[in-house]
């Protein structure tokens, strides 16, 4: 978690230095501070896919799924932080930003703080997996939306900024899948 909130407070603290702390350079810092945000997001979300589908080289993805996403909340506070101050010196998102993202983000910090000690064991195993299924997806989803709003909008420049992001959460999402089509023909075979 301190690395990922490290690395993204060193990366917008660079950002901001070069291109100031105005609105363009704040967008700047949002835009890369959400992408590597996006990163322990990913690693969180397909780690467990990669083990059941290719092997024991991505257990440690598997294992480390709690810690990856924890460290993507604290990535992401960094992210947070950045449209809290865009908002600070009057340049604040349009309001339905608000209004999709802000559920999304609150999503976040709960499954964060239900990842804490025993805290998720207050639902049960049923619930907590469902959540935690449910929770992934959407934060899945909007980080697609992001990466695909107005995909032509900046041209060229603006599709090599995001399009290895929408291939990379279109790809976490089908390997997810994947993995839970493999479970289910091994849970058919093994009931014949």
């Amino acid at each position: 978690m301190g690395t990922a909130l490290g690395a993204n407070l060193l990366l917008a603290a660079i950002i901001l230095a070069i291109n100031g702390a105005s609105a363009h350079g704040t967008s700047l810092a949002l835009d890369t501070t959400g992408r590597v945000a996006f990163l322990w997001f990913w690693a969180a979300y397909a780690g467990g896919a990669l083990a059941s589908l290719f092997g024991a080289a991505f257990l440690p993805l598997k294992k480390l799924g709690r810690e990856l996403g924890l460290a993507f909340a604290a990535a992401f506070l960094v992210h947070l932080t950045l449209v809290s101050w865009l908002c600070w010196i009057g340049s604040a998102p349009p309001i339905g930003i608000f209004l999709f993202f802000g559920p999304v983000a609150a999503l976040i910090f709960i499954l964060a703080l239900l990842s804490f000690g025993n805290l998720h064991r207050m639902l049960g195993p049923k619930l907590w997996w469902q959540l935690r299924t449910v929770g992934m997806n959407i934060i899945l989803v909007a980080f697609l939306k992001d990466f695909m709003q107005d995909p032509l909008h900046g041209g060229v420049r603006h599709i090599v900024e995001y399009l290895p992001f929408t291939a990379m959460a279109i790809a976490a999402f089908l390997l997810r899948l994947a993995a839970w089509g493999l479970r289910l023909r091994e849970t058919r075979f093994n009931l014949h």
